[in-house]
């Protein structure tokens, strides 16, 4: 049988300890996470081929597509009587740290004549860099001089050579190559990677002039790698 000071005790005692239980009222939780550097690399559309006889773009990749378009310059011997044949493919570049963008030529197959298309008949050019959208910054991308000359308006000498600022014998033959073609900050600001307003919009541009080449085909892979240290 409790007695009445026992009770008392008890009930002195649960009062000093109920505050110290309610007392409990913030919490934290701790955070962290990481943003990696990303880039991406796509078709910005559409290609086109121009001055061309025979031949074509005979795949398309469609904007914001894996690349992988397959184009047939089609006659570059004399039987094509234009100045130029010139290739344009748009690209979008979409990165959120600095990044470089540079290129190989694979699977090539030309003649064994110097006198045969060769890589350096084929001139290359990244042309008219612009911003795709209001979460885009191309304020830090530069497109290397050799590449920012466009290939299908080169200089022709008397007997209707080209002198290209750069061709394909000018970039690696494995890949992702060791020419810097473009190099950039961070690109993309906000958005995601498939946003319609945070990528560097530039066209590639390939060109052959028409000349008296020997007779024979030719082909090649040109692949385009974008990387982030």
């Amino acid at each position: 049988m409790k007695t009445p000071l026992r009770i008392a005790l008890v009930l002195a005692l649960a009062g000093l300890l109920a505050p110290a239980i309610l007392a409990q009222t913030s919490g934290t939780v701790q955070i962290s996470g990481t943003a990696s550097a990303a880039v991406k690399l796509t078709s910005g559309g559409n290609a086109s081929l121009t001055g061309n006889v025979g031949g074509g773009v005979t795949a398309q990749s469609a904007a914001d597509a894996a690349l992988a378009t397959v184009v047939d310059f089609g006659e570059v011997g004399p039987g094509n009587t234009n100045t130029y044949v010139c290739f344009t493919q748009p690209l979008f570049l979409r990165a959120n740290a600095p990044s470089t963008v540079s290129a190989a030529v694979t699977a090539e197959s030309f003649g064994a004549s110097p006198d045969a298309v060769q890589k350096d008949d084929i001139g290359i050019g990244f042309l008219n860099l612009a911003a795709g959208g209001p979460n885009a910054d191309i304020s830090t991308t530069t497109i290397t001089a050799a590449f920012g000359a466009d290939p299908c308006a080169a200089t022709l000498d008397a007997d209707g050579i080209p002198a290209y600022s750069a061709d394909l014998d000018s970039l690696a033959t494995s890949t992702p190559g060791t020419a810097v073609i473009t190099s950039t900050g961070p690109i993309s600001l906000r958005g995601n990677f498939n946003s319609a307003s945070n990528e560097a919009d530039v066209d590639l541009h390939l060109a052959m002039v028409p000349q008296s080449y020997e007779a024979g085909v030719f082909s090649a892979t040109l692949t385009l790698t974008m990387t982030t240290p």
